[in-house]
């Protein structure tokens, strides 16, 4: 069976939850499920540039590295390459890639699609980018043979949007790359006294809410925001003059192991994505007992399952949650060890890729 994976910035994973799927996905089903995966990376992210990462095959193409159409261009490149090739199945990732994979359907080429979250929502896009989201989202259903949702709550959005059946198959929860705790004492923080925010500083992921709310708390624990933003630095101004001197801005963490560790003694995960999809930072604090506090949207109590706290837009709603769960270290550790008890039953990466392997074992086996 021969699988090519389009979309992501390429394996070794070093940005998005979808460079983790497209690693996690490529090397499981190259090693574990006897595949040739081929993974489509983009050159400008790799100084070396190996022609295979533990079995699977990399092509680097050109990226452009132009906000807002990098992918599409770098998934275009990689499109016109596949359709040199005789893969069984093309997985492609984001539906804004759609329009190239009514190419590969004309040519008839058997894709899947990964329907991400609601694109057209993000606050980060002008109102042509959001036009264009919704468009691509709607080929997509037109351009895959099968469509994926990571969400149960995106696969209902689109059987009642656009009447379209998709598969469910979430994200892994479980760490893979081992831990470094000297990222505690580089950043000044002690084990479980510091709460957690990992996330792209955009708009719709609420990190303004979260500082405000937090400076507003006068809880007793530092926060430490993980990431940065691709898209201006007119927002993350705005989250620093929000912020106070307890506030730990680190920028984005590429090293794994430390961002491991930082997950891991923290005493809560605030996560505060509202646009769809399971985000894997969510997933990734569950995985590794981290106790979630989560902006109470389907999108984010789905994926929790109960096992976790919430917290809703409005004023002084995270504010008042964080000063009781301060005062209650006990309930935190124990939600923390439900949290990890459940996505070890239902978020494992070895699950991920057989379902993904027989999905695409089905399709090829189709004439």
């Amino acid at each position: 069976m021969k699988i090519a994976i389009i979309g992501t910035r390429g394996i070794p994973a070093q940005y998005s939850g979808y460079d983790t799927l497209a690693e996690e996905l490529a090397l499981r089903l190259a090693n574990d499920h006897n595949a040739h995966v081929t993974v489509y990376c983009r050159s400008p992210y790799y100084e070396k540039k190996p022609p295979l990462v533990s079995n699977a095959e990399c092509v680097y193409l050109p990226s452009g590295r132009v906000k807002g159409i990098e992918s599409v261009f770098h998934t275009g490149l990689s499109a016109m390459h596949a359709l040199t090739r005789r893969y069984d199945v093309i997985f492609v990732v984001d539906p804004g890639n759609a329009p190239w994979c009514l190419l590969l359907k004309w040519f008839g080429k058997k894709v899947v699609i990964h329907t991400d979250g609601l694109g057209w929502k993000r606050r980060k896009w002008g109102r042509c980018a959001r036009l264009y989201y919704k468009w691509a989202e709607r080929i997509s259903v037109l351009a895959a043979a099968v469509l994926v949702s990571d969400n149960p709550v995106m696969k209902d959005y689109y059987g009642d949007t656009y009447h379209a059946e998709t598969v469910y198959i979430p994200y892994g929860a479980e760490p893979t790359a081992g831990m470094d705790e000297t990222v505690l004492s580089e950043i000044s923080v002690k084990p479980h006294r510091y709460l957690l925010v990992v996330a792209r500083l955009e708009p719709e992921n609420n990190t303004d809410l979260i500082i405000r709310e937090y400076v507003a708390s006068k809880v007793d624990l530092p926060l430490v925001v993980v990431g940065d933003s691709s898209y201006g630095k007119g927002y993350l101004s705005r989250l620093h003059a929000l912020a106070d001197d307890r506030v730990h801005f680190t920028g984005r963490i590429f090293d794994q192991r430390k961002l491991n560790s930082l997950y891991q003694h923290a005493f809560l995960y605030i996560h505060g994505h509202e646009v769809g999809g399971t985000n894997p930072s969510l997933l990734r604090a569950m995985g590794l007992k981290t106790p979630p506090l989560v902006l109470n949207v389907p999108f984010n109590t789905v994926v929790t399952g109960g096992n976790g706290f919430t917290f809703e837009k409005e004023e002084g709603s995270l504010s008042v949650a964080l000063r009781r769960l301060v005062l209650e270290p006990a309930l935190v550790r124990e939600t923390g060890v439900r949290a990890k008890a459940w996505a070890d039953r239902r978020f494992t990466w070895q699950s991920v890729a057989a379902a993904y392997a027989e999905l695409f074992d089905s399709l090829a086996g189709q004439s």
